[in-house]
C-alpha cells in the first residue's frame, strides 16, 4: 500500500488531464466537402504504416488547404510526430510547440515522446535544432519491397543472434545455479551427518556416564566389608576409572568442538584431569596432551532474483495483460517471498501462479535454496486510458525471512485504444424559416485499436425537423441515432442528414448540431459540434378584418375592427397607413379590450407594437364619410401595416358603398276643369328609390280656400289651417305608399279661377338626417 500511495499522486494528475477532454468546435463551413477528413485519414494511415514522409506530406497539405479544419489539432500533433520520426527536429519542435501552446488541455500530451517535448521547449527558447535523419526517403515500390525483405532478414538474424546469446547466458546461469544448489545440498548432507555423529557421541557419553555411576558404591553396607574384600574392590575401581578416562579422551579426540567433547572435558575436570593440556608460552602440547578447538556455525541469509517477461509493445484498453514473472531463492536457506505492487485500483492488478492466473496470491510458497517460482503479473488496462498513454508502476518482491532483502522491478505499459473523432459540417450558415439544411457527419477512428459497439447520436435543435431518416438510423426525442457500428484503426465513415427549419424559428437564434459518440466496449463518450448557423431576420405581418365590405350612409362614421399579426421572426413595430375616399377622414384606436368597439378610454395610435413573433394586436379604424356622397356610390379604402422592411407590409382592402333613402312624390289626378260643387280625387304616391330605409316620412297637402276635403285614405294625421299632414314611420328601400285625397270645388267660385293644391314631402335617414 505504501507503494500505491507513492504513485497515486502522479497518476491522479494524469487522470485529471484525461477527464478534461476538449470538445471539438469546428470552424464554419459552407459546404459538405469532407476532403479534409480524407486527407487526414490518409496521413494517419501513413504514420501507422511507418511511412513518415508520406504522413508529413499529407498533414502539411491538410493544414495548407484547410487552415480552419476542425481536425487542425490532430493534424498539428501528427505532423510534429512524423517530422520527429524522419529526423526533421526543427519542424518537429515547431509543430509540437504549437500543439502544446494552442491545445494545452489535450490529453494527447501524455503520449508524446520525451525527446519531442524537449525539442518543443528548445524551439520555444529560440535555439537552433540540428536535423538527425532517422528514416530515409521512401524508395521506389520494387526497391522498397527488396529492401524491406532484406531488412526483415537482417532483423530475423539479429533476433536469432540475440536469442542464442540469451539462451547461452541462461544456460550458463542455470549451470551456476545447479552448482550452487549441489554445493548447498552437500553442505546440508554434511551437516546432517555431523548431527548424526553428534547424537552417537552423546549416546556413547551417556552410556559411559551410566557405567561410571554403576561403578561407584551404592549402599552404606558395602563400606562394611572385610579389609580383604575392600582392597580387591579398590583395585577394580581403579581399573574402571582408567577405562572411563580413556573413553572421555577418546570422545574429545574424535569429536573435537562438539557438545559431547565439551561434556567429556567437564567430566575429566571433575576427575581432576585437564584434557587437552596447553604448555606455557602457548606452544601446542605434545601428542596425547590436551588441545583447544574454535567452533563457528553458518547462519542463514536471504537473497532472491526476480525476472520479468516482456509486457508487449502495446496493451489494448479494457483488456487483460499477463506478464511472466520468475522468482528464484538465491539465499542459503528455505524462504518464501511477499509480493506487492504500486498499481492503482483501476488496473485490477494481482499476482498469481503461472498455472492458475485467475487465483490472486500475496506471497510465494516456501522455496528451497535455488528453487524457482513461476508466476504471472495480471492486470487490466483501464478503459479510460487513451491511445498511446504511457504508464509505469513498480512491483516489489520481499523475503519473508529478512525483510531487508528485496527487489523492485518496473512494469512499463503503453495503451492501445481507439480514438474517435467526428467532424460535423453544414452546407450553409444562414437560414430562413422553411428552408432545408444538410449536414455531413464524418466519423474517424484515429487510434491504434479498433472501436467496437459504437453509437452515433446526432442531436438537433428544436427549431429543426428531420427531413427523412437515413437508412440504419432511428428517431429519438430530439435526436437521430445509429448504433452497433465498428470502426477499424484508420477507418472513416460519412453520414448525410437533412433538416428543415421550422417556420416559427426566431431571428438570430443559434443552431448547433451535436454528434455524441459512445464507445460501448470502453464506456467512453465524446461530443463534437457543428459550426453555428443562424436564423436570418424576416419581417412579416398579416392583417384581417371581418368588415371588408362596408355600407355607409353619406356622412356616417363607420368603425372597422382590424387584427394585426407579426408573422416574422423579429420583435417589431408596424406603422399604420390608410387610403380613404375623397373628403373622408379616419382615425385609428388601440382596441385594448378587443371587443371591436371603440371605448372613450382607448387611445389614438399611428403604429402597432412592438409585437413579438406570432403576437397579435387589435385596432379600430373610424372613418367619417362625406355627406355629399350619392346613394349607391362605391368607394375603395385600404389600410397598410408596414414593418421596417416595407416590402413585407400587409394591407386590408375595404369596399365602401354609400347607401341613403331617396323618397319621391308623384301625383295622379284627373285634372282639367271642374264646376263648382263637382267632386274629384288625387293620388299622392310616395316611393323610396334609395337603397336605405327612410324614416319619419311626412307628406303634407295644402288645399286652397276654393277646395274642400271630402275624404282621405288613409286618414290624415293632422290638419292645421287648410294643411293636411300624413306621417309614415318607415318607408323601406323600393317601397311605395299611396294616399287618395277626394275633394270638391266649393260653390260660388267664379269661372276661370286658377286653383293650386301644393303637396310636399320630407324624410329622415337612419342617422337622423332629414331630407
Amino acid at each position: 500500500m505504501h507503494l500505491y500511495k507513492i504513485f497515486r499522486a502522479s497518476f491522479l494528475k494524469i487522470l485529471t488531464v484525461l477527464l478534461l477532454v476538449a470538445l471539438l468546435v469546428p470552424a464554419p463551413a459552407f459546404s459538405l466537402d469532407s476532403e479534409d477528413s480524407q486527407i487526414f485519414i490518409s496521413g494517419f494511415n501513413s504514420y501507422q504504416k511507418k511511412d513518415y514522409p508520406a504522413a508529413v506530406e499529407s498533414m502539411s497539405t491538410l493544414l495548407k488547404k484547410y487552415p480552419d479544419t476542425p481536425l487542425k489539432d490532430m493534424a498539428v500533433f501528427w505532423l510534429a510526430r512524423a517530422n520527429y520520426k524522419v529526423g526533421n527536429n526543427q519542424e518537429a519542435g515547431k509543430y509540437m510547440a504549437q500543439f502544446l501552446r494552442d491545445y494545452p488541455e489535450s490529453p494527447l500530451k501524455a503520449t508524446v515522446e520525451d525527446e519531442l517535448i524537449q525539442l518543443a521547449e528548445r524551439y520555444e527558447k529560440g535555439e537552433a535544432i540540428p536535423a538527425t535523419p532517422k528514416t530515409a526517403a521512401q524508395p521506389a515500390p520494387g526497391v522498397a519491397v527488396a529492401e524491406k525483405a532484406a531488412a526483415e532478414r537482417a532483423a530475423a538474424e539479429r533476433a536469432a543472434a540475440v536469442k542464442a546469446s540469451a539462451e547461452k547466458v541462461a544456460a550458463e546461469k542455470a549451470a551456476a545455479d545447479k552448482a550452487a544448489i549441489d554445493a548447498a545440498a552437500e553442505r546440508a548432507a554434511a551437516a546432517q551427518k555431523a548431527a548424526a555423529e553428534k547424537a552417537a557421541v552423546e549416546k556413547a557419553a551417556a552410556e559411559k556416564a551410566a557405567a561410571e555411576k554403576a561403578a561407584a558404591p551404592r549402599d552404606v553396607k558395602e563400606k562394611k566389608v572385610s579389609v580383604a574384600k575392600h582392597g580387591k574392590e579398590k583395585g577394580k575401581s581403579s581399573a574402571l576409572r582408567k577405562k572411563a578416562i580413556a573413553g572421555y579422551k577418546d570422545v574429545i579426540d574424535r569429536y573435537p568442538g562438539t557438545p559431547a567433547a565439551a561434556n567429556a572435558s567437564a567430566k575429566l575436570l571433575q576427575m581432576g584431569i585437564e584434557y587437552p593440556t596447553v604448555k606455557k608460552g602457548g606452544a601446542a602440547a605434545p601428542q596425547g596432551e590436551v588441545t583447544q578447538v574454535f567452533n563457528i556455525e553458518v547462519a542463514q541469509y536471504a537473497d532472491l532474483d526476480v525476472r520479468l517477461g516482456a509486457a508487449g509493445e502495446t496493451q489494448e484498453a479494457g483488456k487483460r495483460f499477463v506478464i511472466p514473472m520468475d522468482i528464484v531463492n538465491s539465499g542459503n536457506g528455505s524462504d518464501s517471498f511477499l509480493l506487492d505492487s504500486g498499481f492503482p485500483p483501476e488496473y485490477d492488478f494481482h499476482f498469481a501462479a503461472a498455472d492458475t492466473p485467475d487465483v490472486a496470491i500475496k506471497s510465494t510458497p516456501t522455496l528451497e535454496v535455488g528453487e524457482k517460482f513461476r508466476g504471472v503479473a495480471v492486470g487490466t488496462i483501464p478503459r479510460g486510458n487513451i491511445d498511446g498513454q504511457k504508464s509505469s508502476y513498480p512491483v516489489k518482491v520481499v523475503s519473508a525471512f529478512a525483510r531487508e532483502a528485496s527487489q523492485t522491478k518496473e512494469i512499463a505499459l503503453r495503451t492501445s485504444a481507439p480514438l474517435l473523432r467526428a467532424v460535423v459540417k453544414s452546407d450553409r450558415t444562414k437560414l430562413l424559416p422553411g428552408e432545408k439544411v444538410s449536414y455531413r457527419v464524418s466519423l474517424l477512428n484515429i487510434g491504434s485499436a479498433a472501436a467496437r459497439d459504437v453509437t452515433l447520436r446526432v442531436s438537433y435543435p428544436p427549431q429543426y425537423e428531420p427531413s427523412g431518416t437515413p437508412a440504419g438510423f432511428k428517431k429519438e426525442n430530439g435526436a437521430i441515432v445509429l448504433d452497433g457500428m465498428r470502426l477499424k484503426s484508420g477507418e472513416s465513415q460519412d453520414h448525410n442528414l437533412t433538416f428543415r427549419l421550422k417556420d416559427e424559428a426566431l431571428a438570430d437564434q443559434e443552431l448547433i448540431v451535436r454528434a455524441d459518440i459512445a464507445n460501448g466496449s470502453l464506456g467512453k463518450k465524446e461530443s463534437f459540434v457543428s459550426a453555428t448557423s443562424f436564423v436570418q431576420r424576416v419581417s412579416g405581418v398579416t392583417a384581417r378584418t371581418g368588415a371588408g365590405k362596408l355600407v355607409a350612409i353619406p356622412g356616417q362614421t363607420v368603425s372597422v375592427p382590424l387584427v394585426v399579426t407579426n408573422t416574422g421572426n423579429v420583435r417589431e413595430v408596424f406603422a399604420i397607413k390608410a387610403s380613404v375616399p375623397a373628403n373622408a377622414t379616419y382615425t385609428f384606436y388601440d382596441d385594448v379590450n378587443r371587443d371591436g368597439k371603440r371605448q372613450n378610454s382607448e387611445p389614438i395610435i399611428n403604429h402597432v407594437g412592438p409585437l413579438s413573433p406570432k403576437e397579435e394586436a387589435y385596432v379600430i379604424m373610424e372613418m367619417e364619410t362625406p355627406a355629399s356622397a350619392l346613394d349607391g356610390a362605391v368607394a375603395a379604402a385600404s389600410v397598410r401595416f408596414e414593418p421596417e422592411a416595407a416590402d413585407r407590409a400587409a394591407a386590408v382592402n375595404l369596399q365602401l358603398t354609400y347607401s341613403r333613402p331617396i323618397v319621391e312624390l308623384t301625383l295622379a289626378a284627373r285634372g282639367g276643369k271642374l264646376k263648382p260643387g263637382e267632386v274629384s280625387s288625387l293620388d299622392l304616391n310616395c316611393v323610396n328609390r334609395g337603397s336605405s330605409l327612410a324614416k319619419q316620412v311626412i307628406l303634407q297637402s295644402a288645399l286652397p280656400a276654393q277646395l274642400e276635403l271630402v275624404a282621405a285614405e288613409p286618414a290624415f294625421s293632422r290638419y292645421d289651417n287648410g294643411v293636411y299632414l300624413w306621417r309614415l314611420d318607415e318607408l323601406g328601400a323600393g317601397e311605395r305608399r299611396s294616399i287618395k285625397v277626394t275633394y270638391r270645388v266649393k260653390p260660388g267660385v267664379a269661372v276661370g279661377t286658377s286653383v293650386q293644391m301644393k303637396n310636399s314631402l320630407n324624410y329622415q335617414d337612419l342617422l337622423g338626417n332629414r331630407y
